[in-house]
């Protein structure tokens, strides 16, 4: 088993890669290179060029319909050249079926079932993977390093994407007195809100209290439309809530309130976490 990133040079850039096969781009001929490791002759051999400024279609009338690439976690899924229909077609090994088909003006046709284990990784250090995911029906870019879905493409062409934001002083804020109401707690730390594709604003947190006839609200507000979302309760666990009303430019922010005091002299809520999340979807 060869990787053509060990041996790759400072104007190439490997675009895609399993054990003994790249797809290459070389900054300076400006072109693309298929790589593939000739175990017998021990060197990297080159299958094809593509020109970048002449486009992929100069090349497929060259190739062949055993150029076949495999990939995902268990190489279930295999993309080749089928020159009688002068396609690319994405193909199910394991069921022996073809489930995408590519055309040279650039259609896609879906003729089968995609599975979850369709994950391909890259990044200079495979920090990234993108896959489908059969459960929501969409693809997925993911930070593989901490296991965290980035970026999202559905089928009906809506794109959607999550910006959170965890005001550093809305951790561990305790003490704050529940024996009496009002506002208990504003954060300091504001954030802009950019609304053009901005679908939702989501808030999410956790508070304790020190006696159970108290009830604490959370709220996320804006200098401009005033509360947008809250949770509330004597204690909460990652609730959530989410707002549809804001206004572009506009700054929001954190509010801890007191609404129903605790009869006991002294009491407290602490407030543990808080996270707010833009939620962005672009059609």
């Amino acid at each position: 088993m060869a990787t053509y990133s060990d041996v790759a040079g400072t104007n190439e850039a490997v675009l895609v890669e399993t054990d003994d096969f790249a797809l290459v781009f070389n900054r300076g001929t400006q072109k693309f290179y298929i790589k593939w490791w000739d175990s017998a002759a021990s060197t990297w051999q080159t299958r094809a060029q593509i020109d970048a400024a002449n486009a992929l279609q100069e090349v497929l009338p060259a190739l062949t319909d055993d150029l076949k690439f495999y990939f995902g976690k268990t190489n279930r899924y295999a993309l080749r050249y089928n020159s009688t229909n002068d396609t690319w077609v994405l193909s199910d090994e394991v069921n022996a079926v073809d489930i995408l088909e590519i055309g040279r003006n650039g259609v896609i046709r879906v003729i089968g079932n995609l599975n979850d284990d369709l994950e391909l990784p890259f990044g200079v250090d495979k920090d990234f993977t993108a896959r489908y995911d059969a459960t929501n029906d969409d693809f997925r870019i993911k930070d593989a390093v901490n296991n965290v879905d980035l970026f999202r493409l559905k089928k009906n062409a809506v794109v959607g994407y999550t910006v959170p934001v965890a005001p550093q002083d809305c951790i561990n804020q305790t003490g704050l007195a529940a024996d009496s109401t009002g506002v208990k707690f504003t954060s300091v730390v504001r954030t802009k809100v950019d609304a053009r594709y901005l679908k939702k604003i989501r808030l999410r947190a956790s508070w304790t209290a020190s006696h159970t006839d108290s009830v604490t609200e959370v709220r996320v507000v804006g200098t401009t439309t005033g509360t947008i979302a809250s949770v509330s309760g004597n204690t909460g666990s990652n609730e959530e809530a989410e707002g549809t009303s804001f206004s572009d430019g506009e700054l929001v922010y954190i509010e801890v309130a007191v609404t129903q005091k605790s009869a006991t002299t002294g009491a407290t809520t602490d407030l543990t976490y808080v996270v707010i999340e833009f939620v962005y979807e672009m059609v």
